[in-house]
Parts: structure tokens; sequence; C-alpha cells
């Protein structure tokens, strides 16, 4: 089979002492737990060993999945000030018992810890605020705390997570070239996919997404990247999901994987 199904970008993050943090909660976090089986309940039927959740935006493919961690089980739950207050106006997240679920808004560029002795960091990635927040023509390429990227350390090790990005700055090259592995914004291949595909009416950039081909795409953009880079976010359009596909193999060239369920990386 070339093409292997996906469901959407979350990571889960462990020193190895059990517990566990979540980078976004996708929508199709019930299956994703179902389906690795360090993230089941460890006590009864529903301790669970995910003790927090941070968050890269209130977008509905970052935040869904926290319906499904309603079971009266703690965790904190790290974001921005814009993020959390898009919550706090959706009255279906207070279904997050507040005397559980503590929410703890983090400021872009400063360090706070997660379980395990994780260090992490939110920083400011060109973006736009979510879907139903849009009034108007938004600015697709805002840097803002609506959509930020995520920096994790442990044991002299770094990771980058930045599901979406609608450019690269100098700002955010800098960032993830100190990482040891970067897991980026792959959600198109071509900037009009979606409407050469008949699937949508937006190009990538209107919906906060630069591309991974052209000048001024992805894959030319972080060219100079060293360590692991792996693309995350892809789109079911996009051809790079289709082994041998003669994409796929010019990403793989330039040093790139592409992202598959149950994929493990080690620090």
């Amino acid at each position: 089979m070339r093409v292997s199904a996906r469901t959407q970008a979350s990571l889960a993050l462990s020193t190895g002492d059990g517990q566990w943090t979540l980078l976004n909660a996708a929508p199709d976090l019930r299956a994703q737990i179902a389906a690795t089986m360090a993230l089941h309940p460890k006590d009864g039927l529903r301790g669970s060993p995910i003790a927090a959740v941070v968050l890269t935006g209130a977008e509905i493919d970052q935040t869904a999945g926290l319906l499904n961690l309603r079971e009266r089980q703690p965790f904190a739950l790290y974001g921005t000030a814009e993020t959390l207050q898009a919550l706090a106006d959706n009255p279906m997240f207070a279904a997050l018992a507040p005397d559980l679920v503590a929410r703890r808004p983090v400021p872009c560029g400063e360090p706070f810890a997660l379980p395990g002795g994780i260090t992490a960091e939110l920083f400011a990635v060109p973006g736009k605020v979510p879907l139903y927040l849009e009034e108007g023509t938004p600015e697709t390429a805002r840097e803002s705390g609506a959509n930020v990227g995520i920096e994790v350390a442990a044991g002299g090790a770094r990771l980058a997570f930045v599901p979406g990005a609608a450019a690269v700055t100098p700002a955010l090259e800098q960032r993830v070239s100190r990482a040891d592995v970067v897991l980026f914004d792959g959600t198109l291949f071509t900037d009009d996919e979606m409407i050469a595909s008949g699937t949508g009416a937006k190009t990538g950039r209107r919906m906060g997404h630069m591309p991974i081909d052209g000048a001024d795409g992805s894959l030319a953009a972080l060219a100079g990247l060293a360590g692991r880079r792996i693309y995350i976010h892809i789109n079911n359009t996009n051809p790079i999901l289709v082994a041998g596909s003669k994409e796929r193999r010019r990403v793989e060239a330039a040093g790139w994987e592409v992202s598959a369920d149950g994929m493990e990386i080690v620090l």
C-alpha cells in the first residue's frame, strides 16, 4: 500500500517516568490514545498518565481532543493568553473541570517546566487566528500569541514543534536551527494544491500554511537545517504521503522525513 492512513498532528512526550505531555490535542486524540499503550489508563478505568497539554493555538485541529480528557482526571493546560481566552470564550470547554484542569497562560519566550524535568518555551510563528475567529480578511502571516511553536528540552537535547507556519522568518529559522529534531508544517506541497485538486477554494498561504515547494517554500527556506527534520500536519491532498512519489523522493533526498502515526523519536 503506497499511502497509509494518518490521524491529525499531536505529539506525546515523556522522559520515561510514566508522565506524559501532549503537544496539541487533535480531534483524533481518542484513537491516538487507544493506539498507544503508554497512554492507556494506569489506575482503574480512568486514571491517565497524561499530566499536561501544551497548545500551539486554538484551532479546532489543536483543541478538539481536549474534550476526550474531560473524565475528571487532573492535568495542566498550557498556552498563550490568546489561546486560553479562546477556550474560555467557548462554553463547551467548561467540561474540563477547573478544579482539576489548571489553565496556565505562558508568554512567548518565557521558559516553563513540564512533568519529567522537561523545559518548554513557546515562540511566535507567522500565522493567523483560528478560522472561527476570522473577521473580514485576516492577516495570514502575523506574529502573535495566536499561533506559536513549542521548543522542548531535556537531557541536553532539543525538539521544535511547528505544526503551522505561514512563513520562515529569521527569528524562526534561528529557533529551529538549534533543535536536534524539527517537526515542521508540511500541510501542502504546492500553494494552490487544494484549488487544483478541487478540494478547496483557498491557497495554503490564505490558510496560514506555507507550501513545501517553491522558491519561498519551506524546503528552500530550511535547506540549511542540520539534525533530524520531519514534516507533520500533512493534508490528504499532499503527494508526499504517497510512498515512491516524485514529491516524496524529493523531500527525502533533501534530508526530510514524512511523519506517520506511531512514529517514535528518541532524543
